[in-house]
């Protein structure tokens, strides 16, 4: 009976909702976030960076990436899943984790579906739906490695004894179960809300209900499997979704979890801070282990705390961040120091967080996963409270680190993100300095792709009587305030080339509303007009300002975010970075590559004087259109140096002037095999 009333809640929650929660995370009842994400069809880009991005994603990306997803050569997702429906013959092929790829791909084609309302795409998810709900077993597992097994069609698709790591967890062998369910979760979700159809979150319903019957009340062997956390994020959305409580408490019982195992099992070969399983939670203090399932678990606890308002949540949330963005976070917004190490405990751990400060440069991994869950993370926090200064690192992300594992043409990738590159000096990475159109592990891809697909929510959120603006860039907005009233929005703008920003106010009757304008921590000397007249207020860097006025149709707002080339210094405990300087130009970290020097000058004997005078200059032909920063500097002459000796007595170096033309480090690469290096050495004249 209770189960009939939790079901019956569940579908009134839905029926009722549907009309007015369609965000890309559900937060419209959250309690404790104070920002609202807008409904997924509120914004659009027009114009400019992000509009150009997107057409590139529905044109080319989300078509290059469903060939490759349907590829039974390649990637072998979709095939999996056929093969374990019962539908064609075969062997399991590739990774365990292919499972959770595929459902990005379809979270991404939800978001391209809900601004094209291309019908074929909505015709092309039901294909695939249809196969994955064939191939979820009838207690709701699906998991197409476990099922289909190491030999052809090992377990039936529907038998009843449903072998799975969950039954026998002293077998896992880091086979990403909870990965893939967490992304049919968040995947299922949106979709649901972007099309109104139940086909995708039936499936996820069945799913998460088969997870919570193994592990409402875990045993310590069961608790010993919980790795690579995006369920977290998930079970949260099922809640907000479905209004089924059960979610929501299996997501806390999975936090809950954290710290109360030991390293038995598979665990033996790799130590518990890789997946943040060695300490409690609430005991935690730092951002440790594997980077990328790090930061999908922060942003998992945030969506929890967003709901239970646990004030201990929060403030381990708090402690992290602040470790790992002034203690551990690359210049790019990257996360994730190298590909092999150990964290303080000793513990074996990849792709991971290093020691504070310890942020290399040539070995860096930076993988673009981690980069995102870096941006899903702060802009998680920043609805918590509508602190900029999360905002400020979510656009930092967005436009560096995250943004140079896709190249411009939309079809290859980056795995890791080095800040230099040297031919012929060893990386440690997987790429190698070239981007590639398929590679094994190919968890980026589709989470780079989706997330230029959904770019245009992050532009705005709303609180009771404000609309935030957090993105700039040529854009409209048509939404509602708390109070039912329709507001539209038209920004104009070059945006991230020069910050004239232009927003023109649109709405039926007289209205008083805040506009909130995030000043970006950058930016000196922001100023602002309303309808031409100067606000004489401060606009201060690193804050939203709170332009509240009776605001009329045809009301203008121009804010001024003056651009100018920055040299950054990193803490002398970077001794990777000791004198030296990266650049940035308002929200864009720069690079030098070796393809816009001399012949035969290199890259690591260009040498930057602090008083060097850097000039924009817009060039529509170069790169897709950016803007490059031209300058005088200085090479050494290094010539003498034999490659056969690793030191030597220091010898006068010689100078001479070079002219040199930084580039967009988002945009590295496109050109050939290069040498690139965004750190370079400072003369202090």
């Amino acid at each position: 009976m209770k189960y009939l009333l939790l079901t019956a809640f569940s579908l009134l929650f839905i029926g009722t909702s549907f009309s007015q929660e369609k965000g890309v995370i559900n937060n419209a009842l959250s309690p404790n976030m104070k920002l609202k994400t807008v409904d997924f069809s509120d914004c659009q880009w027009t114009d400019g960076f992000w509009a150009d991005k997107q057409k590139l994603c529905h044109e080319t990306m989300l078509p290059n990436l469903g060939m490759l997803m349907e590829d039974s050569n390649t990637i072998h997702a979709f095939n999996n899943f056929k093969v374990a429906a019962g539908l064609v013959e075969g062997e399991f092929r590739g990774f365990s984790f292919h499972d959770g790829d595929f459902y990005k791909y379809i979270e991404a084609l939800s978001y391209a579906y809900g601004l094209t309302k291309d019908e074929s795409l909505n015709t092309k998810m039901d294909e695939y739906i249809a196969v994955i709900a064939k191939a979820q077993r009838n207690n709701g597992y699906i998991h197409t490695k476990i099922q289909i097994g190491h030999g052809k069609n090992k377990f039936p698709r529907q038998d009843q004894v449903a072998f799975d790591t969950f039954n026998d967890p002293f077998t896992i062998d880091f086979d990403h179960e909870f990965y893939n369910f967490g992304h049919l979760m968040s995947a299922a979700c949106v979709h649901y809300r972007i099309t109104g159809k139940r086909n995708f979150l039936n499936i996820a319903i069945k799913a998460s209900n088969h997870i919570y019957d193994k592990f409402h009340k875990p045993s310590p062997e069961l608790a010993a499997i919980d790795w690579n956390p995006p369920h977290y994020m998930g079970l949260v959305e099922m809640y907000r979704t479905t209004g089924d409580k059960k979610y929501l408490e299996l997501a806390q019982t999975f936090i809950d979890m954290l710290g109360s195992t030991e390293a038995t099992g598979a665990w033996k070969s790799r130590g518990l801070d890789h997946s943040q399983k060695r300490t409690p939670f609430r005991e935690e203090h730092e951002a440790v282990g594997h980077a990328g399932h790090g930061n999908y678990m922060y942003c998992g606890v945030a969506d929890l705390y967003s709901e239970t308002g646990e004030q201990a949540l929060l403030d381990t949330l708090e402690k992290i961040w602040n470790n790992l963005v002034n203690q551990k976070m690359f210049v790019t917004g990257a996360t994730g120091s190298y590909h092999h190490t150990v964290s303080r405990n000793n513990d074996k751990v990849s792709e991971s967080y290093a020691e504070i400060y310890d942020l290399p440069n040539t070995v860096s991994y930076n993988e673009t996963c981690a980069n995102i869950g870096n941006g899903m993370f702060n802009w998680r926090m920043f609805l918590l409270n509508g602190e900029s200064r999360f905002a400020d690192i979510m656009e930092l992300v967005f436009y560096n680190s995250a943004l140079s594992g896709i190249d411009l043409e939309g079809k290859n990738y980056y795995y890791t993100n080095p800040l230099r590159f040297v031919q012929g000096q060893p990386q440690k990475t997987r790429d190698f300095g070239k981007r590639r159109a398929f590679m094994p592990v190919f968890c980026c891809p589709p989470n780079i792709i989706r997330t230029i697909a959904k770019m245009h929510s992050y532009a705005y959120s709303k609180s009771e009587e404000a609309i935030w603006v957090n993105l700039y860039g040529s854009n409209t907005l048509d939404t509602d305030l708390a109070n039912g009233t329709n507001v539209k929005l038209t920004q104009t703008s070059n945006y991230p080339w020069d910050g004239d920003i232009q927003i023109t106010v649109d709405l039926k009757r007289k209205k008083e509303f805040s506009l909130k304008l995030r000043i970006p921590a950058w930016v000196e000397g922001a100023t602002l007009k309303v309808n031409g007249e100067t606000i004489s207020q401060t606009l201060s860097p690193g804050t939203y300002f709170d332009l509240k006025r009776t605001w009329k149709k045809g009301d203008t707002v121009e804010l001024n975010l003056p651009m100018e080339a920055q040299l950054i210094e990193a803490n002398p405990h970077v001794e990777q970075a000791r004198n030296q300087v990266a650049i940035k130009y308002g929200p864009l970290v720069y690079c030098l590559e070796s393809k816009d020097l001399p012949v035969g000058t290199k890259v690591q004997d260009v040498v930057i004087p602090q008083n060097i005078k850097l000039s924009p200059r817009y060039d529509a032909t170069l790169l897709s259109g950016v803007t490059v920063l031209e300058g005088e500097a200085e090479v050494l002459n290094n010539k003498t140096w034999s490659n056969q000796s690793l030191y030597k007595k220091l010898e006068p170096k010689k100078t001479a002037k070079v002219d040199i033309t930084l580039i967009p480090y988002y945009t590295w690469s496109n050109r050939g095999p290069v040498d690139m290096s965004v750190w370079l050495p400072v003369v202090w004249k």
